[in-house]
């Protein structure tokens, strides 16, 4: 694991100047390489071949093509072999095999043929050609930037930020899309002219001229017919292979054991390969509704594995601005926060980690794809009319007691729609845009709505029914967008390397072919993922309410950042950027505070965008101000 940096055009000093923000993501060593214009740097955290010969940039014997790579080849091992007789091999590393693999097979066939998380970048002398690519699930990040014969990448928006002589203008679509996606979507950031690489694409610069081309698609169009056991056998044969894949290391590994299904089916087979005693990381909390601490424990004395936990702190949102400020662009996944402190306690530990990434997005395991699955006889059986009014009706209720009638209610809102109008993600502020936003905010978007990235997504999958077309958006929106990124920054902000043995691409290419009755089973979700891992956790760690990584931040909102959100969302700053109506915004406040509404995604999202904004602007707010307990905080 490692950053990654470098430029078609621009100067050594801005390539040393990106490589010093990104040291934490390679603490271990640094390296710069230039040959005619193009410059390539490299921050290395050592986990394979931890000699001097793994040194990077690395180039071929000639000189003339270099590669700057930030992940893990899996199957690196059985490709060297097969590149043996072509090339001479200088070191054990797998950077050298994805060197060897491009020039013996070029781009393409290379791409196709390796299992891993990766983003790099190769440069060709021989044809003055750049190459970016990224893995299929977008584990590892790239951001781009392309303009006048001059091109730039690196592996965070902060270090590619280097290469301008002043900071470009603000996206408004993105600010938009964040408010409804609570992160950055697709392959836009939040700045003007700056770009991601999608998962799955690779990029061509040659002659000043940049070409972005897609080379793996997760297809759901090839079901196969099977028996609920032949999927199991399969599926425990892929998944152990895709955790044993991953054990490579030259550095201490460890698993992060959560409680839930699968951190607990990665731990158990991971115990079950490694023979010894495994290393697992277990956070906990104070208030039992969200702490899972005692089912983690259930499977760690079951195989007998070296356990630490640590209870979250109850003061944690102190250190909001800290943590968030590893996202060079707004992010309001709340779920951040716990996981910077389980990757900083891990750290102490271990330098590689597995998680269970993956299941949920590949298995079935969200509401959406539940309520997808249930909506489609709903729809058949009741008309139309009917369905309008009963949807009309739930929406009007903000939350639902007891919590299985919200799932009933996402049902009812879904039978209203045809399948892709109901599939786009009504979160934060996406159904408040037209009360909230100000006329000017709305001139700077231009029409545009955030639904058009879900939309487009909805398109693009060739699922043979609207359940596996919800499972395929997940997996190439909500997964990349959101999940992917939170434990790539939390864990690189400690020089902690994450792996998902879930997210391996062949157990992924076979989940797509199995039919979603086998993953959903009347109100069951994820039932083939947990029937799999009863055969090695215990019952009751399976068969329980989900909780995850929650955080009691509705409250919080009403308490310690009662003020925070006066001071930041009212203040003057906020004002003159005139995107938001602050009657609007101050209504949201009291009507969270006094208990009549419930905003906290709403008003999270307002928050994390301002902490960004005052970021960004360089005039971040006295945070140590709001530590102490002022007038007006509600209890």
């Amino acid at each position: 694991m490692c950053g990654i940096t470098g430029t078609v055009g621009h100067s050594v000093m801005q390539v040393e100047k990106a490589l010093a923000l990104i040291v934490n993501r390679g603490p271990d060593s640094a390296g710069l390489w230039q040959s005619a214009g193009t410059i390539f740097g490299h921050r290395r955290l050592s986990i394979i071949d931890l000699s001097q010969d793994g040194h990077q940039p690395m180039t071929d014997s000639s000189g003339q093509v270099a590669i700057t790579y930030n992940g893990e080849i899996y199957n690196f091992q059985s490709l060297r072999l097969e590149l043996e007789n072509d090339y001479a091999f200088r070191s054990r590393s797998d950077t050298e095999v994805l060197l060897a693999g491009y020039l013996c097979w070029g781009i393409e066939k290379l791409l196709s043929k390796i299992r891993g998380m990766f983003s790099f970048a190769i440069w060709d002398e021989r044809y003055r050609t750049c190459y970016l690519a990224k893995d299929p699930f977008g584990k590892k990040p790239l951001y781009y930037y392309e303009y006048g014969g001059k091109l730039a990448f690196a592996s965070t928006l902060q270090a590619l930020l280097c290469y301008f002589d002043k900071t470009p203008g603000i996206n408004p679509v993105a600010v938009d899309d964040y408010l409804t996606y609570l992160a950055v979507p697709g392959d836009i950031s939040i700045y003007q002219g700056i770009s991601k690489l999608l998962p799955g694409y690779y990029a061509e610069y040659k002659e000043g001229r940049l070409s972005v081309r897609r080379y793996w698609f997760l297809s759901f169009s090839k079901q196969q017919r099977m028996t609920e056991q032949e999927a199991l056998e399969q599926l425990d044969h892929l998944v152990r292979q895709a955790v044993r894949s991953r054990l490579a290391s030259d550095v201490p590994i460890g698993c992060f054991l959560s409680g839930g299904v699968d951190s607990s089916l990665v731990a158990s087979v991971m115990a079950q390969e490694m023979g010894s005693p495994i290393v697992t990381i277990t956070m906990g909390f104070e208030d039992p509704k969200f702490d899972e601490r005692p089912y983690a424990r259930i499977v760690s004395q079951k195989y007998n594995t070296e356990y630490h936990e640590f209870v979250l702190r109850t003061d944690l949102w102190k250190q909001i601005p800290e943590i968030l400020g590893h996202f060079g662009e707004p992010f309001a996944d709340s779920s951040a926060l716990p996981t910077y402190f389980v990757a900083k306690c891990a750290k102490e530990r271990v330098t590689v980690i597995l998680n269970g990434d993956g299941g949920d997005e590949l298995f079935a395991g969200y509401t959406r794809p539940l309520a997808e699955a249930l909506a489609i006889p709903y729809r058949r059986m009741v008309p139309g009319v009917m369905r309008t009014l009963i949807g009309k009706y739930v929406q009007s209720k903000d939350k639902l007691r007891p919590r299985m009638l919200n799932g009933i209610k996402q049902v009812l809102e879904s039978g209203m729609h045809d399948p892709k109008q109901s599939y786009v993600f009504n979160r934060a502020l996406r159904s408040y845009r037209k009360n909230l936003y100000t006329d000017s905010f709305m001139k700077q978007l231009g029409g545009h709505h955030p639904d058009e990235w879900y939309r487009k997504a909805w398109d693009q999958a060739d699922g043979l029914n609207s359940v596996d077309k919800v499972l395929y958006g997940d997996a190439i929106t909500y997964l990349p967008d959101e999940l992917l990124p939170k434990m790539d920054l939390m864990t690189m902000a400690h020089s902690l390397e994450a792996r998902s043995p879930l997210l391996d691409i062949d157990l992924a290419q076979y989940a797509a072919t199995i039919p979603y009755d086998l993953k959903i089973q009347g109100l069951d979700t994820k039932v083939l993922l947990k029937k799999l891992a009863s055969r090695y956790v215990p019952h009751e760690v399976l068969y329980r309410p989900k909780k995850g990584f929650n955080m009691p931040m509705e409250t919080w909102l009403k308490t310690v950042l009662y003020a925070p959100l006066q001071s930041l969302l009212l203040g003057r700053e906020a004002r003159e950027r005139e995107l938001f109506r602050t009657e609007e915004v101050r209504g949201m406040i009291e009507a969270h505070a006094s208990g009549k509404k419930h905003y906290t995604q709403q008003l999270w999202s307002l928050l994390c965008l301002e902490l960004w904004f005052r970021k960004h602007s360089q005039t971040e707010p006295d945070w140590e101000a709001f530590y102490r307990p002022a007038a007006g905080i509600r209890s």
